[in-house]
């Protein structure tokens, strides 16, 4: 069963092992049958074999060759290139490509003894059934290794060439071959089968390639070297040595286990299962041309991949001669041509297009990402397949319960529990089964469970795993669960019951006409907790879709117990795989090398077996021992030394270790083993070596020394992984001292942590780290480090000062990037733990320290990154997934002033950015604050999806973007009438409102109402409303006692009574209506509060009333239950009494637990893991839900109103009246991240709540700004606030003074400096006009502020105050209402000049070059004023229509505004934007006009009137490749720069290449009469992605990233008012009620 893992070469003895090809029928067509049925006529060929003849006439595109040719092939090779050498003349139905090897040529290769008479792909294949009707091809390359040429030549050169060929070659009538339009096989010998993989996986990335690579569906590797060859190293040594030439660079590429085959053989297996993959091994050796001197070239090992439902065939043949035959009839070449012909004869009666649709690259990488899967399970499969034995395990495939289970009705769940002892081949087993049911043809997942490697051990990865697999099989379970993105959950901190709720139970378990599903999962016992596998699994009895479960593992009490318990509906077997000697009796006679006769050798076998007790670990050892003995006495003195049981066998390679000679060597065997033992997860060769640093400088060959000192302890798979050899090997080395040889857990730890850092801190990291010559360890270092230092003693100094060093230097924002580049930012969160529990560990032993205040300033950089790291992930994040290089320049100014990210890299002399204006000094917990506008009071909150939805007393619900927390532009929702409650679905596609009258369901993308429905008559006052069965059915519970459902799939939906609840009264007690009610996720369950009677708990299928709910303290007291919330994945409910007290009740079995809380509100996790409260103190706590540990708490200002949790669990949300909160605490991101570990949920959840401290965070009343300016002289700016307060601030001295405070706290709206920096002005809600001079001061004095004059505007000006704008001398003020303009003297403080306009969609400016005329821009009309407001003249323009605006845009321009007008610094141009909301989606426009073609005072002064007329003009417009970026224009700077708020909230520049001819995307428009010309699409999106240099095809120059805005600045309110303060190079914005004055040098 088991073949030896450490060895690298196997006995040729596979060679007559009969072939599966040989057993397979469609491989064994009678030569007389054609695919139609019709008979065949024969020929003869040269050695006188009958030949199958094609019906149908064919092109044979041989040459003619004479018979010096066949003597010496040289003059004729083949050529170069792919060249058809044979087609059929009626059409293929298939094509088959040749590709030769090393030194071979396209014809050559093929041709036995370089005879072209032997070109078996021309003179043999084309008279074969079904291969004849294929299209046959050869591909030539210059393999030549002994002529001159290119040494840098490589495998991937030639698979360029491939794929262009095959893309672009021609026929000898120079017609395109059409390569792709049939399925593709390939037939590849040695090198040539690197070159197609490598081609394969190329073509993935180029849509050029894209029809081809589709078409490929099977190789046939013919002595393919895919793990290399030692001939290649003495080959290249050799042709190094010579004068003649050089090596090549394919040549070293083909070494043993080279670099180059690891990384192709990674790539390979990802997409290799799509194939169907047969390969062919050499049994011979061959011979090198040195007299008779012959070696074995390629191993097996190497010539086999190993994968899942690949056949491996052996061909008695050496290298040169394994696809070179001398026959039809030779016993190679059929088996061969039995291969290829069952491979076409699939191909043909398959059509390609009838094919199942196979999972796309990018649907593949979409639910890689989503599910969270770094790496398949392939990995540990070839593993353990790689050491299983021919002829082992076939009794299990005649066993009657597997057969059952193989077999088994496709109705009938099914779980199979093979068990049995340690080391007795378990896992090699499962590769057996898994490999069999693949080629079977039935569609198999699987899972190796490996301790060894922490991922491995949980439940969530193998969820996740398996659910990705059945994807690959099942497209349309690919695109449900695609669609679960919706829902916003973090698959990778999930608990795995919500993984299991969601993607199997809620989504697999529901579909029809799936194929019965095979899961093999190995290794059962060594998962965290294999109880709640076993729990998850029985679920499948209710599963729609057939799902047969095979578990392995050992068998022990906890698992016993909990299969008793498994429902009985569900059909259960065990097998024991122990006591079938015939598996080891096959391993021995296989492996057993020694001589002797027949008779020894089977006493020697039996000898084994007898002392084997089914441990072939043991055998394994007693092999290598025997093989090893040259006589009988040798021979029996062995078997009698040989150690008794698992622990004897382990002390006995321990002492091997012990007892070597040299010291060096054993510390170094130590060292090695200290790195196996305790790393993270299986190190590779290449990532152990540079563990070992200095240790392997010396080392000839690094792989065969690690097995070698290690006394067999470690094995190398063919994959270069270095693993144990078993897990009990690790636990014997680990168990502490009293054995021959141990290995200390702590020292290992700090070898492995030391390792981390020191490729971590590695010289050129961050270079190396972009390029080719990225470390090795690199990946593993990054994100196991902080894991490795929680394993440490405290007082380690070694590790102290190599972390100090660390955090201390530029190497931790490499590490960062590093993490960021490779999508493992949440590897910071875990980090940001580990350094917590570090710095813990050492506060506990401080007092013995003698350097304390070092100590202290070590201890506090360790606590100030801990929570830098958590922080920059929560605001940082989405910046840094997009630019990870934003680390070290970007990212850092922007940090508070206390964090140590700031410290040490926001703060340098050479400031290019400069952050100030905000007075918080470190990290806070609120991310964002959402207003909901004036007089709008939020009764309820709910969260699911991307959305955020709040219902307000108007009875209208307002939905926000949960990334950024823009409100939708569906929003908001009108009901029309009262609404008592609102509630989203999962995905946070739709929204259900319940009001007065009505009850309907909204889309919350479009805003528009899919279902209205009448209320009962009665008018019954919902308590609980629920979404559910993929949102088909609502259902609403009632104050009625009653539970009524709505059908949403019907056109016109009607009440439908589900139960009416018959609440028994008990006796003492008085029962009224409903006062509250809770439903849980799937409707069945229903928990309904009274407030004089206890809480009660129905199922509502029947219904049936499962019991009551009494308080946990001894008097008897119902006590009133205000809010009540079902687990999401138990029948358990959590509630929250009228007093405060918080209970936890499960209904079936009576329990409840209760904590004191004072809190008012409840929420529960989507997960169910976590609960929060919320109180009229504004307190909100956030508990554990199985044992009430207190996690965090902070205090706020205002009543708690409404709480929700993110559903990825990160954040949370409150209402407290007018205005939400988004909290996103530490505490919330890692215990999503200790979630994401799986550990058993009992330990972990109380390990977290007690090393939580319960921080605590305060926050104050904001009084948020509306409005901002800054002075044009620079240095002092305003702004204005809800409350209207006018704060003036100096950007060198702060806050200087409040200019203005209003009595009746009415909010400051319009704001408005002069020219000259002496005035400003602000109006009020109450349309008063107040002006104030401003003197600046110089150094540190007080500016002088005066109060200039304050106006009352009410009777001379209609609707709000929209703008404010000053003359350019000061001497007048034009104020802007909604239907009325005017103009106020400074000189004497009144109003000069009042008239009634129309244009509230307006934007003034002064005309930029004539200072006595405004100008007026709307969405459609241009107005040119005098200062007496004499209108001069009218324009009337149109913008070119956008491909996604309707055919006009006329009903429209109501629905527009003018948001910003910006004026080129050369006074030449002008540039609008406007946004117009159409169809409920916003779209932004930005024509821009020569200020020459607007009139001016000259032009109005030549007597023409002009007052009353209207001329059209045509725009220009900014190109939509880059104007659809443009969240905001913000500013036009020196050289036609544009400076922008992008949407992905960054700030860039953009030179505008402003045209006078036509625009620079579409073509000026036409006169609305004539039309609109409609633009040319163009598809180039910017800003993407991090780089800096993103072009357009505009014209223009680069787009240029200035920087970007942390994710807690981002709300509507705040970017709405950000403007560019050009004089002092700065961007302000405000935040959180300050104004954070971002500087930056290249605001030029």
């Amino acid at each position: 069963m088991f073949r030896r893992p450490f060895s690298f070469r196997r006995k040729s003895g596979d060679e007559d092992r009969q072939s599966r090809f040989e057993r397979t029928t469609s491989w064994s067509r009678s030569p007389s049958s054609s695919p139609s049925g019709a008979s065949v006529p024969t020929q003869k060929d040269h050695v006188g074999s009958t030949l199958a003849l094609p019906q149908t006439s064919a092109k044979f595109y041989s040459r003619k060759t004479s018979a010096h040719s066949r003597k010496n092939s040289d003059t004729d090779p083949g050529p170069l290139g792919l060249n058809v050498i044979y087609a059929p003349d009626n059409g293929h139905k298939v094509d088959i490509v040749f590709i030769h090897g090393l030194g071979g040529a396209s014809r050559r290769t093929w041709s036995k003894n370089e005879d072209p008479d032997l070109f078996w792909p021309l003179k043999f294949l084309p008279f074969e059934p079904d291969v004849c009707l294929t299209r046959i091809l050869t591909f030539g390359y210059n393999a030549n290794f002994r002529a001159a040429g290119n040494v840098s030549t490589s495998v991937l050169d030639f698979a360029k060439d491939l794929l262009f060929d095959l893309r672009y070659a021609k026929d000898e009538r120079k017609e395109d071959l059409n390569i792709g339009n049939v399925p593709l096989v390939f037939v590849v010998h040695s090198m040539g089968g690197l070159i197609i993989k490598e081609a394969y996986m190329q073509g993935q990335n180029d849509p050029t390639y894209e029809s081809i690579i589709k078409a490929i569906s099977a190789i046939t590797f013919l002595a393919t070297p895919h793990r290399g060859t030692n001939l290649a190293e003495l080959l290249d040594r050799i042709l190094r040595t010579t004068f003649v030439t050089n090596s090549k660079q394919y040549i070293s590429e083909l070494g043993k286990n080279s670099s180059t085959l690891q990384k192709l053989n990674e790539q390979f297996r990802h997409v290799a299962p799509r194939l169907d993959i047969v390969s062919f091994y050499e049994t011979q050796s061959t011979s090198i041309g040195l007299k008779s001197a012959r070696i074995m070239i390629l191993e097996k090992d190497s010539s086999v991949l190993g994968y899942p439902g690949e056949t491996s065939k052996a061909l008695n043949a050496d290298h040169h001669n394994v696809c070179k035959y001398e026959s039809p009839k030779d016993p190679n070449y059929i088996t061969v041509r039995n291969a290829l012909q069952s491979l076409v004869g699939k191909l043909i009666a398959t059509n390609i297009s009838n094919r199942p649709p196979s999972l796309k690259r990018r649907e593949s990488q979409d639910l890689k990402s989503l599910l969270a899967i770094t790496e398949m399970p392939d990995v540990d499969y070839i593993f353990f397949r790689d050491q299983w034995t021919q002829g082992t395990n076939e009794w299990l495939l005649e066993d009657e319960s597997y057969r059952e289970w193989l077999h088994v009705r496709e109705s009938t769940p099914f779980i199979l529990w093979l068990n049995g002892g340690a080391a007795t081949g378990k896992s090699v087993l499962s590769s057996f089964i898994i490999n069999t049911l693949v080629e079977q043809g039935v569609h198999c997942q699987y899972f190796f469970i490996r301790f060894g490697d922490q991922k491995k051990r949980t439940l969530s990865l193998l969820l996740r795993s398996i659910a990705y697999q059945i994807a690959r099989n099942v497209p349309e379970f690919s695109q449900r669960v695609l669609q679960l993105v919706d829902e916003a959950i973090d698959f990778q901190t999930a608990d795995p019951r919500t993984i299991w709720e969601r993607i199997f139970k809620a989504t697999l378990f529901n579909m029809a006409e799936v194929q019965p599903l095979y899961w093999v999962i190995d290794g059962l016992d060594e998962a965290d907790d294999p109880r709640a596998l076993v729990r998850l699994f029985s679920d499948i009895s209710v599963s729609s879709v057939p799902i047969r479960i095979l578990l392995v593992g050992r068998k022990t009490s906890d698992i016993v117990a909990v299969f008793q318990k498994v429902p009985k509906v569900l059909d259960i077997r065990l097998i024991s795989i122990e006591g079938h000697l015939e598996d080891l009796s096959c391993y021995i006679h296989q492996e057993l090398s020694m001589y002797g006769t027949a008779d020894f050798r089977e006493y020697i076998v039996q000898r084994i077996v007898r002392g084997a007790k089914n441990n072939f670990l043991w055998v394994r050892l007693a092999v290598d021992t025997l093989n090893s003995c040259h006589t009988q006495a040798d021979v029996e003195l062995a078997l009698q030394q040989l150690p008794i049981g698992m622990e004897s066998l382990y002390d006995r390679m321990a002492l091997s270790i012990t007892q070597t000679p040299s010291a060096t060597d054993r510390a170094l065997a130590l060292t090695i083993l200290q790195c196996v033992t305790c790393s993270l997860r299986v190190l590779t060769v290449a990532e152990l070596s540079q563990a070992l640093h200095e240790d392997t400088y010396d080392m000839l060959d690094v792989q065969r020394s690690i097995v070698d000192l290690c006394g067999g302890f470690v094995v190398i798979d063919n994959g270069g992984n270095v693993a144990m050899i078993h897990q009990t090997a690790r636990e014997y080395l680990l168990s502490g001292k009293g054995r021959p040889f141990h290995v200390d857990g702590a020292a290992a730890h700090k070898q492995m942590f030391l390792s981390c850092m020191r490729c971590l801190m590695a010289i050129g990291l961050r270079a190396k780290a972009k390029g080719d010559q990225k470390p090795e360890l690199l990946e593993y270092a990054a994100i196991s480090w902080s894991s490795h230092l929680t394993s440490i003693p405290h007082n380690c100094e070694p590790a102290i000062q190599a972390l100090n060093k660390f955090l201390k230097g530029h190497w931790v924002l490499t590490w960062i990037e590093v993490l960021a580049t490779s999508k493992q930012l949440r590897v910071l969160v875990r980090a940001s733990k580990d350094l917590s529990e570090y710095s813990a560990k050492q506060k506990e032993h401080d007092a013995a320290r003698t350097e304390k205040d070092n100590y202290i300033l070590k201890q506090d950089l360790i606590q100030s990154w801990a929570e830098d790291f958590v922080k920059i992930v929560g605001k940082f994040g989405t910046v840094l997934r997009r630019n990870p290089e934003s680390i070290y320049k970007l990212i850092p100014p922007f940090c508070p002033q206390n964090s140590a990210i700031y410290q040490q890299f926001g703060k340098l002399k050479d400031k290019s950015l400069l952050v100030s204006g905000l007075l918080t000094d470190n990290w806070d917990d609120s991310l964002a604050r959402i207003s909901f506008g004036f007089g709008n009071y939020a009764s309820s909150i709910s969260a699911a999806g991307a959305q955020i939805a709040i219902l307000i007393s108007s009875g209208s619900v307002i939905l926000y973007n949960s990334s950024i927390f823009e409100e939708a532009t569906a929003s908001p929702i009108k009901h029309g009438e009262r609404v008592y409650t609102m509630g989203l679905n999962s995905t946070g596609t739709l929204v259900a409102t319940y009001g007065y009258l009505t009850t309907k369901v909204w889309e919350t993308s479009s805003g528009k109402c899919k279902i209205s429905v009448k209320n009962i008559e009665s008018r019954p006052r919902p308590l609980a409303m629920l979404l559910t069965n993929n949102n088909s059915i609502l259902f609403v519970g009632t104050d009625d006692r009653r539970i009524r459902s709505l059908d949403l799939t019907q056109a016109s939906p009607t009440w439908q009574l589900v139960a009416e609840l018959e609440e028994p009264e008990l006796e003492g007690h008085f029962l009224n209506s409903s006062s509250h009610m809770s439903l849980n996720k799937d409707g069945r369950l229903i928990a309904v509060a009274y407030r004089g009677h206890p809480l009660s708990a129905w199922e509502t299928d029947g219904p049936v009333h499962i019991g009551h709910c009494w308080r946990k303290r001894e008097e008897v007291a119902r006590g009133e239950v205000i809010e009540a919330v079902w687990h999401p994945h138990y029948p358990e409910v959590l509630g929250l009494y009228i007093e405060g007290v918080v209970f936890k009740w499960r209904p079936y079995d009576g329990e409840v637990d209760e904590i004191a809380s004072g809190a008012s509100r409840l929420a529960i996790s989507k997960d169910g893991n976590l609960f929060a409260t919320g109180d009229v103190r504004g307190t909100v706590k956030v508990y554990t839900t199985s044992d009430f540990c207190l996690l965090y708490q902070l205090a706020s200002e205002d009543t708690v109103l409404g709480l929700v949790f993110s559903p990825e669990l990160h954040r949370f949300y409150d209402i407290r009246g007018y205005y939400a909160n988004v909290w996103e605490p530490n505490t919330l991101m890692r215990f999503a991240e200790q979630r994401g570990k799986d550990n058993e949920s009992g330990n972990e959840t109380q390990s977290l709540g007690q090393n939580s401290t319960a921080s605590e965070n305060s926050s104050s009343r904001i009084d948020s700004i509306t409005v901002l300016a800054g002075s044009p002289n620079g240095r002092l700016y305003c702004c204005g606030t809800e409350k209207g307060v006018v704060h003036l601030h100096d950007t060198q001295r702060g806050k200087l003074a409040d200019l203005h405070v209003s009595k009746s706290s009415l909010s400051i709206e319009q704001m408005s400096w002069s020219k000259d920096g002496q005035y400003l002005c602000f109006s009020d809600s109450s349309k008063k006009v107040i002006i104030m001079s401003i003197t600046p001061s110089t150094g540190n004095m007080d500016p002088l502020v005066g109060m200039k004059a304050e106006i009352p505007m009410k009777n001379s000006a209609n609707g709000p105050v929209l703008q404010l704008l000053f003359q350019s001398d000061s001497s007048q003020l034009l104020v802007h209402c909604s239907s009325t303009i005017c103009t106020i003297s400074l000189a004497s403080s009144s109003v000069t000049v009042s008239s009634e306009l129309h244009m509230s969609h307006c934007r003034w400016i002064i005309h930029p070059q004539d200072p006595a005329l405004i100008i007026g821009f709307g969405p459609d009309t241009i107005h040119i004023l005098d200062w007496n407001l004499v209108e001069r003249q009218t324009y009337n323009y149109e913008c070119p229509r956008l491909e996604s605006m309707p055919s006009s845009l006329e009903n429209f321009i109501d629905q527009s505004t003018v948001d910003r007008v910006l004026v080129t610094h050369d006074k030449k141009h002008v540039l609008v934007q406007i946004s117009l909301k159409i169809n409920n989606s916003k779209e932004t426009i930005f024509p821009y006009f020569e200020i020459s073609s607007l009139l001016s005072s000259i032009a109005a002064a030549t007597g023409i009137d002009r007052r009353k007329s209207s001329t059209s003009i045509a725009p220009f417009v900014l190109p939509r490749n880059l104007s659809s970026q443009i969240a905001l224009s913000l500013s036009l700077l020196a050289h036609n720069n544009l400076i922008f708020l992008s949407k992905t909230h960054s700030i860039c520049s953009w030179q505008i290449p402003f045209h006078s001819g036509p625009s620079l995307t579409f073509s000026p428009p036409t006169p609305r009469s004539a039309g609109i010309a409609k633009p040319t699409p163009i598809s180039t999106t910017l800003l993407d992605n991090h780089q800096d240099n993103d072009t357009s095809d505009s014209g223009g120059s680069n787009v240029e990233l200035l920087f970007y805005l942390p994710g807690d600045w981002i709300s509507k309110d705040s970017l709405a008012l950000c403007s560019i303060w050009a004089i002092e190079r700065s961007l302000l914005c405000p935040r959180n009620g300050e104004v954070a004055v971002v500087r930056c040098a290249a605001l030029l």
